[in-house]
């Protein structure tokens, strides 16, 4: 945990703790939490199958039997200051790139005169699923774990920032619109252990639309991260190609440069999403693409299909999610003038960059335990094109994987 969100976490613990004996009778605070206890073996010690890309290790390759991935615990504590206005604070130990380090990932004030609208400022969730505010909350949805080819490309959770919400009555239904902005905080792990991108203080801006009425719910998003800082490890190359000696003959390497930062560009998302929850009937659909204006970052597509029925305390399930990266279409330029040694070096990048994607196909159970508790038992058959959402791949590995995963989910 940085120092800043260090402090910041126990600023907002001492104000939404302090009370008097009477605001305790009121019962004007409450104190819950969550977590997850999951297990997981691989079927192949070829490559490590992860939850989302912040985490630089999984099951397979670096243990065959895991309880790392989706295993987290987390402590949220809600202050009602009166009826209009109120206050929240959620800390989350899980594995991602600073491994189990406890981080805040809510902690915010929200004002809300009545039930049309919202207005929250703090640190807030990133909330592209539809029927959850948080991904860390195993007990709230019928997966182990959300569809990694889906979910798991996403690479912010929450930012530091605002948003607003706005309903209203329309026919049968009700519509519901979110406005959001604020800066990212998190960091992304690219393949070593000195390879993280980070994405601190990257601009977050977005919106999403939904609607629901009866047993339908719709929605649309839209969102932007424009990027603050540049991939470490080709700092070297953009100094060269931008030094005086080399601009003085080669003309293009400004622009070549310019390809292989990061800073300053786009990255663009967009989703639709349905979910039909028809008593123990659910089904739920998503469709997302991811566009860039670096080309280090590829355009994607992914979608997520699930189904599942429930029978007393029994809930099957089934989901087929894909992804796919569309890498022919971008490739960095270069110019004969260069050195043989700078287009052996943008050349071996390029061959990265190149079409891959990620299909799963999954099957499980969850039984609730009761009010507070559940158990989920899930196979996946996972297929992964040029090595896309796994890490440590091994050469000759042939991209076929299959998760069991075994998950006690509580809430209190």
């Amino acid at each position: 945990m940085s120092a800043w969100s260090l402090k910041f976490s126990i600023l907002a613990l001492a104000v939404l703790s302090t009370q008097n004996t009477a605001a305790a009778d009121e019962k004007d605070y409450s104190i819950t939490g969550f977590g997850t206890l999951g297990i997981s073996h691989s079927d192949t010690r070829q490559a490590d199958i992860v939850r989302d890309l912040s985490q630089e290790s999984g099951v397979g390759y670096t243990r065959q039997t895991d309880a790392g991935i989706d295993s987290n615990l987390g402590l949220q504590i809600n202050r009602s200051f009166s009826d209009n206005f109120d206050a929240a604070i959620q800390v989350v130990s899980r594995k991602s790139a600073d491994n189990f380090t406890p981080t805040v990932t809510w902690a915010y004030a929200s004002y809300s005169p009545d039930d049309k609208f919202q207005l929250r400022a703090g640190r807030l969730g990133f909330d592209v699923y539809m029927l959850a505010d948080s991904r860390n909350i195993g007990y709230s949805y019928t997966w182990v774990r959300p569809p990694v080819d889906f979910f798991g490309r996403l690479v912010v959770s929450y930012f530091d920032g605002v948003d607003t919400v706005l309903s209203h009555p329309l026919g049968n239904g009700n519509l519901k619109a979110k406005f959001f902005y604020g800066l990212a905080r998190e960091k992304i792990y690219l393949g070593s252990p000195e390879k993280y991108y980070s994405l601190n203080h990257s601009e977050l801006s977005g919106a999403h639309l939904e609607y629901q009425q009866k047993n339908w719910t719709i929605r649309a998003g839209y969102s932007e991260l424009k990027l603050a800082d540049d991939y470490r490890p080709f700092e070297p190359i953009v100094a060269e190609l931008t030094s005086p000696s080399i601009a003085a003959t080669v003309p293009a390497s400004s622009g070549i440069a310019d390809q292989l930062t990061t800073h300053g560009k786009k990255l663009k998302y967009t989703s639709i999403g349905a979910v039909l929850d028809h008593g123990s009937l659910q089904a739920q659909f998503m469709l997302g693409r991811i566009e860039s204006d670096s080309v280090l970052l590829q355009n994607s597509d992914a979608a997520y299909l699930t189904m599942s029925y429930r029978i007393k305390k029994w809930t099957s399930y089934a989901t087929v999610s894909a992804s796919r990266q569309q890498g022919a279409d971008k490739q960095i330029t270069t110019d004969p003038a260069l050195s043989p040694r700078l287009k052996n070096t943008i050349s071996g990048i390029n061959k990265q960059l190149i079409p891959n994607g990620q299909q799963t196909f999954t099957a499980g159970i969850r039984y609730d335990l009761g009010d507070n508790a559940n158990i989920k038992v899930q196979l996946d058959h996972i297929r992964s094109q040029k090595h896309f959402l796994v890490r440590n791949p091994q050469e000759g590995w042939d991209g076929h994987a299959n998760l069991l995963s075994v998950a006690y989910n509580f809430v209190f």
